[in-house]
């Protein structure tokens, strides 16, 4: 149904931007030519073992190259990996080793509740990171527990302070960098798990605002139309993507119209959206296909990204399809978890703990739309007070993290900014030492982002925390079109 649309599409697109500026089609084609960060060290990736019951916790411990682990009850850091020609190495720090303390302070005990967020160790060691780039040189004072002896260490420090904006900026580097000639990322696994990771890949090189990225974004949103959205008959909704592609292909297209003022893709935002009202029952009810899972409970987070994606695109020109938000919302709505105030699993199983994608995403779309003010408010508190929760969402600390600070900033902006403070050390333990972002997920099964492939998720989901405090997007509380490009002075 849309072959014939993609082809004309994507010659227009080139022409289009081949007439503005060569030298973005050059990026495009040769996404290597842009590189960032410090030459003098590889990149690394944390070497994470899965623990779907967090028996474990293992972490990236930022800049210095090596990956960590926690165990619940425990302060001391296991040293797991350590990254060859990293910081870490140099400093003699090896595998086996306990970080007992660092600049001089031991830290307090970790906990495997998801509640506690980063409390504890992470926290600690972050705060001490920043303590050290306070002095000259930047070196952090590392002990650690080898063979029965306690050694002092001196680990430097590279990259400086963390700033925030400069690290979204490193990290839409590193996607120009890793996305493939085909428009899509390397996902962890074969099957159609590449879509949702470049939608999420796409909709943060455009948070990151800078036009040589826009050709990088068009060939995603190419690539998902020609390997999802063509599979698309809406007069069978059996077939075509499953929900949480055609949700997450709607919400990156409805975004870059917003953005750029481009209605290239209308068409297959359009479609994508229709697929997902065609696929809601008549009790509302959605799951990860056209059949209903969990004995026909389904699943809210589906319902909860369909309305975000219905939502933008509303805002693009395409109408609403009210029976189907009607029926969905009320499915919506009675997962509620009082006790919480957030969006459960399901009407059927309201009280689950990992609250942050669905409500995030719900409390966005309700934001976009201006409608139900006292459910916004209501699941936006839920997500400031549960806030050490946003790691964990259906084996995906990434939607957690992508979802769960949409809803927060697009709602309320005030108890966003506190919660982001919190969060810094976050930012602190997933930079790396070239200036882009490793993969630093929750404490329970991070089994989905492993599905969708870290390294590309892990830079996304940073990225997109990050893109709320600037809040362009309009999933980000942005109200602005056509701001893509635009210096910050002409937006205010």
């Amino acid at each position: 149904m849309f072959c014939e649309m993609l082809r004309s599409s994507r010659l227009a697109e080139l022409a289009r931007v081949s007439m503005k500026s060569p030298i973005l089609v050059l990026l495009a084609l040769f996404p290597g030519m842009d590189c960032v960060g410090d030459p003098a060290y590889p990149l690394y990736h944390p070497k994470l073992e899965n623990s779907k019951k967090g028996d474990h916790h293992d972490f990236p411990l930022g800049v210095i190259s090596a990956t960590g682990r926690l165990i619940d009850g425990e302060s001391e850091i296991l040293i797991v990996d350590v990254g060859k020609g990293g910081v870490a190495e140099k400093a003699g720090l090896k595998v086996g080793d306990r970080i007992v303390s660092s600049q001089g302070r031991s830290p307090s005990l970790f906990s495997k509740a998801t509640e506690t967020g980063l409390a504890g160790p992470q926290a600690e060691l972050a705060r001490a990171y920043d303590a050290a780039r306070a002095t000259v040189p930047h070196d952090l004072d590392v002990e650690v527990q080898r063979g029965g002896k306690r050694l002092a260490l001196k680990v430097h420090l590279p990259g400086g302070r963390l700033d925030p904006a400069k690290l979204l900026k490193g990290i839409a580097a590193h996607l120009l960098s890793t996305q493939q000639k085909n428009g899509r990322w390397q996902p962890g696994v074969g099957g159609d798990a590449d879509v949702y990771t470049s939608a999420f890949c796409g909709l943060a090189l455009l948070a990151a605002d800078e036009p040589r990225f826009l050709p990088a974004i068009t060939a995603a949103i190419h690539f998902i139309n020609e390997k999802s959205t063509a599979s698309i008959d809406l007069k069978n909704p059996r077939v075509g993507p499953k929900n949480w592609q055609a949700a997450s292909s709607a919400i990156l297209m409805a975004e870059y119209q917003l953005a750029t003022g481009d209605k290239s893709f209308f068409k297959f935002l359009q479609a994508n959206c229709d697929l997902l009202a065609a696929r809601v029952t008549k009790n509302g009810k959605m799951g990860h296909h056209f059949d209903i899972p969990y004995n026909g409970g389904g699943l809210v987070i589906i319902n909860s990204q369909a309305h975000l994606a219905w939502a933008l695109a509303e805002k693009c020109g395409h109408a609403r399809d009210e029976i189907a938000w009607s029926r969905s919302y009320r499915e919506v709505e009675a997962s509620l978890d009082q006790r919480t105030g957030a969006l459960g699993y399901s009407a059927k199983a309201p009280r689950s703990p990992d609250i942050a994608a669905r409500t995030g995403a719900m409390a966005a779309a309700l934001a976009v739309t201006g409608a139900k003010e006292g459910m916004a408010q209501q699941l936006a508190a839920a997500l400031a007070t549960h806030h050490g929760r946003m790691r964990h969402a259906h084996a995906m600390s990434s939607i957690g993290l992508i979802y769960g600070f949409a809803g927060l900033k697009s709602v309320n902006p005030k108890a966003h900014r506190e919660v982001m403070a919190e969060w810094v050390p976050y930012l602190e333990l997933s930079r790396n030492a070239v200036g882009s972002a490793a993969y630093f997920g929750g404490k329970r099964n991070i089994g989905g982002d492993q599905y969708l492939g870290l390294g590309p998720i892990g830079n996304a989901m940073t990225a997109l925390m990050i893109a709320t405090t600037d809040g362009k997007l309009f999933m980000h509380g942005g109200q602005r079109k056509n701001w893509h490009g635009m210096s910050r002075q002409a937006l205010d």
